[in-house]
């Protein structure tokens, strides 16, 4: 009997102490396991970012320096993707998280009419912003200018400049004008398509930012902006956490102080970096916006 009940005993000492064991065991294999886990997982998803004139000069920097940070789709008309084909730009937009609409006539053009500017400056933002809101797209961003102001050769617009200052059209008479026709459409195309915009966040609650661009690594009327600080805008206006219906901001290098950049500054945190020009990458100074000439 006494060698039975040692035995017992040893049993149930052994029984407990495994159970023991085994919770122990599996304590320090789920640990293991989570640890492991934690260590493997898939790193955040990237924003799936479609942009607008990707081959053109502000839209293939962007790509270029943005690609490591976005999931980047181009659209451009050199690769025969023109943004007046809706049907075409609504399927590639699916799935895109943001918009970079840099496709446009940039600049007065010789040669070009009123309905080019409209066609592609405001049909074609039309299209695009029509797009995003059928695919569900969160935020457009779009390449607007200080043409909004009237900043081209022949306009007296008003200064200091700040963002909710009347349009051109709204304080200047016909014969107070000198420009060519190519200023003015350029100028009206980009209040008009920004006009577009407005509609679509305010009425539809698609986030809209407007960055009204200086001329980018040059010099007219006494306006310039680096691309360096036009891609950091840009890459501002994408991830800024915040919610923009339609915000419009003005976009220029520090040292330009007929434009205002305090709401760029408090709202979106731009910080521009000081930029030189060249004699050759001057056009004209701030007391020539009279001239005919840009």
């Amino acid at each position: 009997m006494g060698l039975i009940n040692l035995f017992q005993g040893a049993r149930l000492i052994c029984t407990r102490y495994c159970k023991l064991f085994g919770l122990i065991i599996l304590f320090v294999s789920s640990h293991m396991y989570a640890m492991n886990s934690g260590l493997k997982s898939d790193p955040p998803k990237k924003l799936k970012v479609m942009v607008t004139g990707h081959k053109g000069y502000i839209g293939s920097r962007f790509v270029s320096e943005m690609k490591a940070k976005y999931d980047i789709i181009g659209y451009d008309l050199v690769e025969g993707d023109d943004i007046l084909d809706y049907e075409k730009l609504k399927n590639r937009m699916k799935g895109v998280d943001v918009v970079v609409h840099e496709a446009a006539i940039p600049k007065p053009t010789p040669g070009k009419s009123f309905d080019d500017y409209f066609k592609t400056n405001v049909q074609g933002t039309l299209n695009v912003i029509k797009a995003a809101e059928a695919n569900g797209v969160k935020r457009m961003v779009y390449a607007s200018s200080t043409t909004i102001y009237g900043v081209e050769g022949g306009i007296p617009f008003d200064y200091p400049i700040h963002e909710d200052q009347k349009f051109v059209s709204q304080y200047i008479k016909a014969d107070e004008l000198q420009m060519r026709d190519i200023d003015l459409s350029y100028h009206i195309s980009k209040v008009m398509a920004e006009q577009v915009l407005a509609w679509y966040g305010l009425n539809k609650k698609i986030q809209v930012i407007a960055l009204r661009y200086g001329p980018t690594d040059h010099v007219n009327l006494g306006a310039h902006v680096s691309i360096e600080n036009v891609i950091q805008a840009t890459d501002l206006a994408i991830s800024n956490p915040h919610v923009f219906w339609y915000e419009a901001f003005s976009i220029v290098d520090g040292d330009v102080d007929f434009i205002d950049l305090s709401k760029a500054k408090n709202m979106l945190g731009y910080n521009p970096k000081p930029a030189n020009y060249t004699k050759d990458q001057t056009i004209s100074s701030f007391d020539k916006r009279l001239n005919l000439k840009n």
